[in-house]
């Protein structure tokens, strides 16, 4: 059968809206964060009272001003909010998505699930998916014909002698 791990096909992501998180965007406009190198976070974690330097920086903006960014603990990347997970991370680092990427369209799915090619009920379908669907038809008949026009490889067959 599989080997180790098989069995796990399609572990799902954790989704950003499950966790707590620091909006920078917010900080700023509430309590007006100052330039600086970093800020200090105190939380309970575990029964533990814990305090953890989250670092920020700074970018000019066209127009004048700074824009405040939080410093990823983990990667070092530059994001607007920031997660908690074990510490404060981006979610790159703690392997999040939104929870609507992980939802399928039904609208869409449904049209999909019930057209058959033949054309019926494509009137139907959205133009975002017609789009797409046409796409898809196109390529796959241009395939076809790759197929059938190709010369066979190897020598050629042997022709009937006259005797």
């Amino acid at each position: 059968m599989g080997g180790p791990g098989s069995g796990e096909r399609w572990k799902k992501k954790g989704a950003v809206e499950d966790y707590h998180h620091l909006d920078v965007r917010e900080l700023h406009r509430a309590h007006g964060i100052k330039p600086g190198n970093w800020m200090t976070v105190q939380y309970e974690w575990r029964e533990e009272q814990v305090a953890q330097k989250i670092f920020l920086d700074w970018t000019p903006c066209n127009y004048g001003g700074y824009r405040p960014w939080f410093k990823c603990m983990d990667c070092g990347r530059r994001v607007a909010k920031i997660y908690f997970g074990e510490n404060f991370a981006c979610r790159h680092c703690l392997d999040l998505t939104y929870r609507s990427c992980q939802e399928s369209d039904k609208r869409f799915s449904r049209f999909l699930r019930n057209y058959d090619g033949s054309g019926s009920g494509k009137e139907d379908l959205p133009f975002y998916a017609l789009k797409g669907l046409a796409g898809r038809m196109i390529k796959k008949q241009d395939r076809l014909k790759k197929l059938t026009n190709r010369r066979r490889r190897g020598r050629p067959p042997k022709k009937a002698s006259e005797g």
